[in-house]
């Protein structure tokens, strides 16, 4: 994980953190932390104050500070999740970092493959194992998702067998988004599959999020890591699939 993806992550779990506090946690010097806040500062992820800095809320964090955040227990969640799909499936992957993961890891002769992220779209492409199909529409900043009212439009023409969504947040009451921007696609991608599966790395269990996506009533299953209290997990309506990272190829 990089410096500046350790930092958005302290910032968004814990709030306000100051330099000293930070340069102690990550072990570098403070001057290291001041110049990694400028940076992201000027990337909009957070907002300096005398002697810290706090995380910007409500924004979407870009595509390669996520992608490097949590990354080996992304990779297991994809496999396990890739292992799920059947040959000869049309599947619906949703935007996202671990849903990224899973399309890296589908290794079917016959797929059909529904994406709104330009980076799905371009690793199934490169493959050229499976049928893609992008879905249009808008580019979301600073991430490479489309989205808008053609985006809708588009899908409610298609029909998949598995819709596999990522989150920003998930608890027992369902799945939730930072933002409002995608609530309209991302349910009407749910009202064209047959079944619906999540994928969330731990971290993103417990955590705050304003506008909810999902009841769990949606979902067969949802996959994650084993780092996962499994007494929580037990708790949830639905069945919470547990992947240990340690059995993803280094």
């Amino acid at each position: 994980m990089s410096r500046q993806a350790k930092i958005i992550e302290i910032l968004e779990e814990e709030g306000f953190q100051s330099v000293v506090t930070l340069a102690d946690r990550l072990k570098v010097n403070p001057s290291t932390i001041r110049r990694e806040f400028e940076k992201l500062e000027r990337m909009d992820l957070i907002q300096r104050t005398h002697g810290g800095a706090h995380p910007v809320r409500q924004t979407d964090t870009p595509s390669l500070i996520k992608e490097s955040l949590h990354h080996r227990e992304k990779q297991a969640i994809g496999r396990a999740m890739a292992d799920k799909v059947l040959d000869g499936q049309t599947i619906l992957l949703d935007s996202g970092s671990t849903t990224l993961e899973v399309a890296k890891h589908l290794d079917h002769s016959r797929l059909t493959v529904v994406t709104n992220d330009l980076r799905i779209g371009l690793e199934i492409a490169n493959r050229q194992s499976a049928h893609l199909v992008m879905i249009g529409g808008e580019l979301l900043p600073n991430v490479y998702t489309l989205w808008g009212p053609s985006s809708i439009q588009q899908i409610e023409h298609l029909r998949v067998d598995v819709a596999i969504f990522g989150a920003d947040t998930v608890d027992e009451q369902g799945i939730f988004n930072t933002s409002s921007y995608e609530l309209e696609l991302k349910r009407t991608m749910r009202s064209i599959a047959k079944e619906a599966f999540f994928v969330a790395d731990s971290s993103k269990f417990g955590r705050e999020a304003l506008f909810k996506v999902f009841g769990l009533d949606e979902f067969t299953a949802g996959l994650t890591d084993d780092l996962l209290d499994p007494i929580r997990a037990s708790h949830f309506p639905i069945p919470i699939i547990s992947v240990d990272p340690e059995r993803v190829p280094r």
